[in-house]
Order: structure tokens, then C-alpha cells, then sequence
């Protein structure tokens, strides 16, 4: 399809109001620094360091008020950066005029700001970012020079962040840069395929809105086809399909036929069609076993097509069986050996995807696969990996049956994680109850902390389980495992009447010949023993970093009404993380509290002194280089070159914990392939840290493949977990701060590896 010269009618029309519309002036105060104290050396890093605090403390109104627009435009930078991360309200004049900044990188940071704090404001601020865009243009030649990996792209930064705003004016705002001239067609073939124009950031931007709604209107998608299709294609334009639950059924032969034609595309936008063909129905089919099977694909790849595979329904399940049957070794010593390495996640990913119900086709495989060993003595991590393999399989074929012989003997004696998670996916399939009930209750109690977490969220989908439910959630609120007391409060949260048995009045007047008859709807309440329990929860010192765990016990309490959860969501507003005090809002709204004790302006601490948000703690000086840090894993040796330009805090935390020798002894805790790597935990199932929290140093900037950041359960809640994103992955983008890059076959990685050395170059 010809794209017209038109197609930036709408964008013309939309910037009329936005254009016009000029911030107020600076205020004549600058609170503390000024501007004029920057001509020399000594006041520059004045105002840079107060700038930095500003930023670490998270106030807003300790940035220089003249910094914005000061002549130096580092110090520009730096502001709009930190206003941009503060992410409060009153700082809309001075994100506005740095957006008109003609520096780009200030520009950018002023935009990705607007994006963050657009809730409530989507309109306007979509209008003034499309003004914005409209004076961008495209980039002035570079002459060669390579650009710097922290740089900021204002383009894309703009077109996230209208992305994020979201709404009806942002969506038909984005489709029109897709549409516009310029957008794949205005330039060559290579530059379109390195994104050098509007349309692949405008088709981010709408991934960015499909991803947090599951759909785009049907002119979205058509114009999105439309440039997938054309010539040349717009590989980003895939991108948004991948991110719906299921693309439009008449625009889906275009989707699958412009995706079949990417995949002959290599390069990193090659995943994006083979996310679109998950979404895309049963004609997806066949590309989708084809990448698995073709070792012309990266393992990255051929495990997100394997995955990709389970999204299509009955026949998903059916090309899964079919390739798997295909790919699994058998006897085989050297294919065998070879999972070791990454063909583990491909084959790990398409049992995976064989739904809850195998296809009978796929039982040959499996039955290879449940009796799978290793050619003699092997590395423990390969056995390991066999094992996964094995039980996994044997819980296909067991059908729902856990106490199935096949279940009991895929590894040793069924008490290792493995052979326990497969015999819980066994008892799930099925009302658990009876001897199944038994089961499950020691399942509950498992050594392996991630199985008792599993048999746990269970509940939800279980109400047969009742009193044994309950006995569950006692014993586990009473955990000294952050994980296990977390995932409890979760379910009486989502599930309060989970926890509620008949009141004390009830049982009085059950047992009074006198009492009226029983209503249909008895009087409930928490259970005694239960209340007592997750008070005490409530009341324990977790470490500051345990935001997940303190968070889920506030929201379990409110929801039961346990006595005292008023009070400690008061508690809560004052807490120095803004994660916390969101919940605290959440849980007096619940409340039916109308007081403003959260706002940041009003909240009050130890008789009246002003509550500010504490800053991070660290004790080790920035960095004043990339420092490469090398784990020696059960994969071999893999490394991460810590970046400290636009996470100073962060990249040094990490590079200390490193020397401390923090990560030896650590497992990876999650691993999905072809999305990321996870480690950091000393717990092991992704809920713990190091003690102590960090700020959040997120920017507009691209998570590619080996890209490093730091994994976060809410706002300014890091500490020392991180992780490796195996492929692009752009609906991570601002959303995490980026710290390093990794090196060396992170594919290989398996839940369960373990760190035994860290070593930092000096």
C-alpha cells in the first residue's frame, strides 16, 4: 500500500493547540544554586551535586529552579533527568520547557518524564509531545561516529511517551507516523531496517499501549499491516501484534504473511514476527514449528517460537507435539550431551507448551523423553537439566494421576524440586481432595521453597481445599521465608473468603435448641488462629528490601479487615518507599479514608517534622569506569560490564556486592528463554535481597539482547536481584534501569544454576 503525503493531516491538526502553548516562567528564586554560580569550575559541580541529591532524595523542589534553563547544557541535562526519575506533578512547567529544549538528549529526558506523569493529563500532553515531534525531524548525519550507547534518542523518547499517556488521541497520533511518508518508504531498505524513521518508533509506542490493554482499534492494526506489507517493510510494525490477545481474524492472513517474510530477515526485530505469529491463529501454525525445528534460528528464537506455540490453541499444541517428537534425542549420546547447553530451553519450552492435556501424538516423545538419561557420568548441572526434562515429560503422560509410577521414578526418590513440581502439576489438573488433599498438604510444606509457594496459589483455583486451605495459609504466614509468607498474604488478598469460617455467634447458635434456624447465608469472619497470624506477620521487622512481602500483608490485612490494618496503612504513608505509600492509598481508599495523609506535601511524621523520602544508602564511591564482573556458573563463565553513566547508584550497589562476594553460592532463580535470566536471590525464589533498597535510575533507553537491568517488584524497589534480557525486549524499555551488558552464552543458563565464583576486574 502507497502511503500518502496525507497521512500527517491528523498530526497537523493535533499540534494546533499543543504549539501554541507556552509554560509559565521561571521562577525568579532558585532556591539555593544559581545558574550564574556554573561559569566556573567549582559552581558547575555545585549544582550538578545538588542536582544528584535532588534526585537521590526524590524532591522535586531542590532542583535548582534555574538549572532547566541554564546556559550549560550538561546541567540542563542533568535537571531534566532528575525531574524526569522524581516524577512529580508540579514538575509539568519545567518538563514543558525542557521538551522545547534544543538540545535533544534534554528534550528526550523532559519528554520520558511527561510519559511517566501523564495519568490524568493524556490529552494535552500528547498534544505537546506531537508538537514536539513535529520540530524533530530526523537526526543530522552522525559522519560515521559511532553514538554512544547511554545517548538518548529524543525521537523515541517523544513517541514512548505519547505511548504511554495511551488513549484515543495518542493511538490515532502514533498510527499516523506509521502511516506518514518516511516511515519505511521515505528511506532506503537499510535504513529502514535500522529504524531510522518515524514508523518504528511510533509502532513501539503502540506495542507499548497494546501491551497494557491487549487491543488496538481495527484502523491501528490496518495501518499497522499496511506498513508490515509494505515496501520496504517495517519489521517494528509486528511488534504491537505480539503484544494483543489476538490479532483481528480478517487482518491475520496479512499478519502471518508479512511475519513469514521477516523471519527470512535476520537481526533483532526477527523475534517480533515471531511473537506475531503467536497471536495470529492456526495459519501461524507451521512458520512457528518450522523456526523451532530450522537450527537457522537462534536458540533465543526457536524457544520464543516453541513458546509462541501454546498461544494458538488445539493446533499449537498439536505443531508442538509434532516438533517435539522431531527433536527429541532418544539415545542419542551427543544430542543428550547437548542440552546441557541451550537446546535445553528450546525442548524444555515446547513440553511446556503442550497445554494441560498432551495431544495423544505426543506421547511417543514423551515417553523418550520420562526415561531420558545421561551417557554415564555427567556434570551435576546436565543431570539436572535431565531430570527437568524427564519429569516434566512424566507429567504429561501422568495425566493428572500424581501418584503415577512414571511420576515417581523420573528422578531418584520424587523428593528433588523437580519430581515435586511435576506431581503438583499433577494434583492441579483435578479436584484435590482426599488422599489428593494429603498430598498436597506435604507439598505445602516442601524443603524446596519454590514447590511450597506453587502448592500455595493452588488455592485460588481450589475452593474444594477449604479447612485445608486455611491450615496452609496459617502455617505459612507463620514462615520464616519471605517467599512462602508473601505468596500467603497474595491469596488472602485475591481471596479472602478463602480464610473466613463461620462466626463465633454462628457456632453459638448451632449449638442453642432455641436459636432460629440457620440463614442461607451464615455470618462469616477470619478465623481467630489466622488473624493472630498474619498480625504477627504484619507487625514482623522485615528488611526494608522486602517491599513485595510488607506490601502483600497490608493488602491481606485490609481485605479481611483484621483489626490494626487502619492503623498500620497510617504507618505505611510515612514509610520512606513510594511503593509502600501506594498501597497505603489503595488500602484506605478500601478504608473509606478521605484524608490526604499520603500526599508527600501534607504527610507528618514524629509530631509534625515533614516526612522526605530517605536517600540510598551506599557506601561505595560511583564508579569511575565500566567494571566487568565474570560469574563462574554450572554454564560456564559468564560476564556483565557494569555502566555507571546513567545508573551511577545501581552499577556501583552491584560491583560491590560482586566484591563482596555477595553472589557466590546464589542460584538463578527464574529463567525464561528467550526473555531474561534472573539471579540475585540468596533465597532462591525471587523475593529477597541484599537488606537494603535502591532508587530507581530508569531512562529512556532500548533493553536489547544481553542488555542488564535491574529487577524491581514496584518504584524504587531494587536491591541486589538483576537480570539478562535474552532478545529485544522493548515493552521493558524505561521501565527498568539499565546497568551493564552481559557476554557469553546466557542461553545456556537453567533455573536452578548455580554461581560459584565472582570475580571483578580490577
Amino acid at each position: 500500500m502507497v502511503r500518502t503525503k496525507g497521512a500527517w493531516a491528523l498530526v497537523a491538526t493535533v499540534l494546533v493547540a499543543g504549539a501554541c502553548t507556552k509554560p509559565p516562567p521561571t521562577s525568579a528564586s532558585d532556591g539555593g544554586a544559581d545558574a550564574s554560580a556554573a561559569g566556573d569550575a567549582a559552581g558547575r559541580l555545585e549544582v550538578l551535586a545538588t542536582i544528584a541529591r535532588a534526585e537521590d532524595d526524590r524532591r522535586a523542589d531542590e532542583v535548582p529552579a534555574r538549572a532547566p534553563i541554564d546556559h550549560d547544557v550538561a546541567i540542563r541535562r542533568r535537571a531534566m533527568r532528575a525531574l524526569a526519575r522524581i516524577g512529580e506533578a508540579g514538575s509539568e512547567a519545567a518538563l514543558l520547557r525542557g521538551l522545547a529544549d534544543e538540545d535533544e538528549q534534554t528534550a528526550g529526558w523532559a519528554a520520558y518524564g511527561l510519559g511517566w506523569a501523564c495519568k490524568g493529563h493524556e490529552e494535552p500532553r500528547v498534544r505537546a509531545l506531537a508538537a514536539r515531534a513535529a520540530s524533530l525531524g530526523e537526526p543530522a548525519s552522525d559522519g560515521g561516529v559511532a553514538r554512544s550507547r547511554d545517548a538518548i534518542d529524543a525521537r523515541m523518547a517523544v513517541a514512548r511517551a505519547v505511548g504511554r499517556c495511551g488513549g484515543a488521541l495518542a493511538e490515532q497520533v502514533l498510527a499516523a507516523w506509521v502511516r506518514a511518508p518516511g516511515a519505511g518508504d521515505g528511506t532506503s531498505p537499510a535504513a529502514s531496517q535500522r529504524g531510522d524513521d518515524w514508523g518504528e518508533r511510533a509502532a513501539l509506542a503502540l506495542g507499548d499501549i497494546a501491551g497494557r490493554h491487549g487491543h488496538l482499534e481495527a484502523e491501528t492494526q490496518a495501518a499497522l499491516a499496511d506498513a508490515a506489507t509494505a515496501t520496504p517493510p517495517l519489521d517494528a510494525a509486528l511488534y504491537p501484534f505480539g503484544r494483543l490477545e489476538r490479532v483481528d481474524d480478517a487482518l491475520a492472513p496479512r499478519v502471518v504473511a508479512a511475519a513469514h517474510a521477516a523471519l527470512a530477515r535476520a537481526g533483532e526485530r526477527r523475534s517480533f514476527a515471531i511473537r506475531a505469529l503467536s497471536r495470529s491463529g492456526r495459519e501461524a501454525v507451521a512458520d512457528l514449528v518450522r523456526v523451532v525445528e530450522s537450527k537457522d534460528f537462534s536458540a533465543a528464537e526457536r524457544a520464543e517460537a516453541a513458546r509462541g506455540l501454546r498461544q494458538l490453541g488445539e493446533p499449537g499444541r498439536l505443531g508442538a507435539a509434532e516438533a517435539l517428537g522431531r527433536l527429541t534425542p532418544d539415545k542419542d549420546p551427543v544430542a543428550i550431551t547437548g542440552l546441557g547447553g541451550d537446546e535445553f530451553g528450546v525442548l524444555r519450552s515446547l513440553v511446556g507448551s503442550l497445554g494441560d492435556e498432551a495431544p495423544r501424538s505426543a506421547e511417543p516423545a514423551l515417553g523418550a523423553l520420562s526415561v531420558l538419561r545421561p551417557p554415564g557420568e555427567v556434570p551435576a548441572p546436565l543431570a539436572r537439566r535431565l531430570a527437568e526434562l524427564r519429569c516434566a515429560a512424566a507429567g504429561e503422560l501422568a495425566r493428572g494421576a500424581y501418584d503415577a509410577d512414571v511420576l515417581a521414578h523420573c528422578d531418584g526418590d520424587g523428593t528433588s524440586e523437580a519430581a515435586e513440581r511435576a506431581r503438583l502439576g499433577a494434583l492441579a489438573r483435578r479436584q484435590i481432595v482426599k488422599d489428593r488433599r494429603a498430598a498436597w498438604i506435604a507439598l505445602t510444606r516442601s524443603p524446596h521453597v519454590r514447590v511450597s509457594e506453587a502448592a500455595l496459589e493452588l488455592i485460588g483455583d481450589h475452593p474444594e481445599l477449604a479447612d485445608a486451605a486455611r491450615a496452609a495459609i496459617l502455617a505459612a504466614l507463620g514462615s520464616d521465608r519471605p517467599g512462602v509468607v508473601t505468596t500467603a498474604a497474595e491469596i488472602v488478598h485475591a481471596h479472602p473468603d478463602r480464610v473466613l469460617a463461620l462466626s463465633e455467634k454462628e457456632k453459638r447458635a448451632a449449638l442453642d435448641p432455641n436459636a432460629p434456624p440457620p440463614t442461607a447465608n451464615p455470618a462469616r469472619e477470619v478465623d481467630a488462629d489466622l488473624a493472630q497470624a498474619l498480625g504477627a506477620a504484619l507487625a514482623h521487622p522485615w528488611s526494608e528490601d522486602l517491599v513485595e512481602t510488607r506490601a502483600a500483608l497490608l493488602d491481606a490485612a485490609v481485605a479481611v479487615h483484621l483489626k490494626g490494618a487502619r492503623d498500620a496503612a497510617l504507618r505505611a504513608c510515612h514509610d520512606p518507599n513510594v511503593t509502600m505509600r501506594e498501597h497505603a492509598v489503595k488500602a484506605l481508599r478500601v478504608e473509606s479514608e478521605a484524608l490526604p495523609v499520603c500526599d508527600r506535601a501534607t504527610a507528618q511524621v514524629d509530631g509534625g517534622a515533614p516526612r522526605a523520602d530517605a536517600g540510598a544508602a551506599e557506601g561505595s564511591p560511583p564508579l569511575p569506569h565500566p567494571t566487568k564482573v565474570t560469574f563462574a556458573t554450572d554454564a560456564g563463565d559468564l560476564s556483565i560490564t557494569f555502566e555507571p553513566e546513567l545508573s551511577p547508584m545501581a552499577a556501583a550497589r552491584f560491583v560491590a556486592l560482586a566484591r563482596a562476594g555477595f553472589y557466590r553460592g546464589v542460584v538463578v532463580h527464574r529463567v525464561v528463554p528467550a526473555f531474561v535470566v534472573q539471579l540475585g536471590d540468596p533465597g532462591g525464589d525471587g523475593y529477597g535481597g541484599s537488606g537494603s533498597l535502591l532508587r530507581c535510575e530508569t531512562s529512556p533507553v532500548p533493553f536489547a539482547r544481553l542488555d542488564v537491568g535491574v529487577a524491581l517488584a514496584g518504584r524504587d524497589t531494587g536491591s541486589s536481584q538483576l537480570f539478562v534480557a535474552l532478545s529485544r525486549v522493548p515493552h521493558l524499555d524505561g521501565d527498568y534501569a539499565r546497568i551493564g551488558q552481559a557476554a557469553g552464552d546466557w542461553d545456556a543458563v537453567a533455573e536452578g544454576d548455580v554461581i560459584n565464583d565472582v570475580k571483578v576486574e580490577e
